[in-house]
């Protein structure tokens, strides 16, 4: 048994014990299934994608990783219902959950050989109809030292600083105008500290929410569409003395777009639709069902 598998049964195991002694035994198991896509080509390490941005250019990733918290259902009546992380050691805390869609090789040779592209936690029995969630680390959790963390805000490459906080989303990707490397960092800027608190406070919290108002957990996925998100970007090309690609700083005009693309406020710009998340059918086989109708997704910025 891989380690996977052996995580996923330890986590189906620590479920069923909660279902019954933490949250009552009229509750149940679900699992939201994500996949990284290109358009309508599932993401892999190693891929080349094509007519990426306003230069059509091609793009490979080589690292592609983000924090999801605070995930809601709207059941049958409308009503949103709080998903429960439950802890795996692993992927999952209480309070934040890490997909990882590198596989350590074929071109992502910085990450790790441990995928992860679902959700899994506790929520009461019934039919749910719609979905929503953030990409982000509770603030509570945001500055703080991540040797001294539980999984998954342990690693190092997920983080920037105390002040600054975790990288929510990191995205690194190669093309062929910054062969050198055009990435996506988001996360909260313009922090400082509370002399009286010794907190660290953001002007910028960068999280966007994403809103399914018709998804079916058992037979659709998340989908987060790259080749979307980086519509409308110039990715060959950088604003002279910034660092590479999109770092979520103000003063970096090369996140004017792909910040507008997910529906967040940025440099005076007010938070808009997003174009990045949607749901529909599984390209890989994750849930083993199929579904023919896509959702179309609104967003928040938090």
């Amino acid at each position: 048994m891989n380690k996977k598998n052996t995580n996923r049964l330890l986590l189906s195991v620590l479920l069923l014990l909660s279902g019954v002694s933490v949250f009552g035994q009229d509750n149940q198991n679900l699992e939201v299934n994500f996949e990284a896509v290109f358009g309508d080509q599932l993401f892999k390490c190693g891929e080349i994608y094509k007519g990426i941005g306003t230069t059509n250019s091609e793009m490979s990733v080589t690292d592609l990783r983000l924090f999801i918290q605070d995930v809601r259902l709207t059941n049958e009546n409308g009503e949103e219902v709080s998903f429960n992380f439950v802890s795996d050691g692993k992927f999952q805390s209480e309070k934040v959950a890490m997909l990882d869609f590198e596989n350590g090789k074929d071109g992502c040779d910085g990450g790790t050989s441990d995928l992860n592209t679902s959700i899994s936690g506790m929520i009461p029995k019934g039919k749910y109809k719609g979905l929503k969630f953030k990409i982000g680390v509770p603030e509570e959790l945001n500055h703080l030292d991540p040797t001294f963390q539980p999984a998954p805000l342990n690693i190092s490459k997920m983080m920037w600083s105390w002040q600054l906080g975790y990288k929510f989303l990191r995205i690194d990707t190669k093309t062929i105008g910054m062969p050198g490397g055009y990435v996506l960092h988001l996360g909260s800027t313009e922090c400082k500290t509370d002399a009286v608190t010794n907190r660290a406070e953001c002007k910028n919290a960068n999280r966007p929410e994403f809103v399914l108002e018709n998804f079916d957990p058992a037979k659709e996925v998340v989908k987060i569409d790259l080749k979307a998100l980086f519509a409308n970007a110039n990715v060959d090309s950088n604003q002279d003395k910034t660092a590479l690609g999109c770092m979520s700083f103000e003063v970096d005009r090369d996140c004017d777009t792909v910040f507008k693309n997910l529906g967040l406020a940025f440099r005076g710009n007010a938070a808009g639709r997003q174009n990045v998340v949607r749901s529909g059918k599984p390209l890989a086989n994750t849930t083993g069902q199929k579904n023919s109708n896509n959702d179309e997704v609104k967003t928040r910025a938090k």
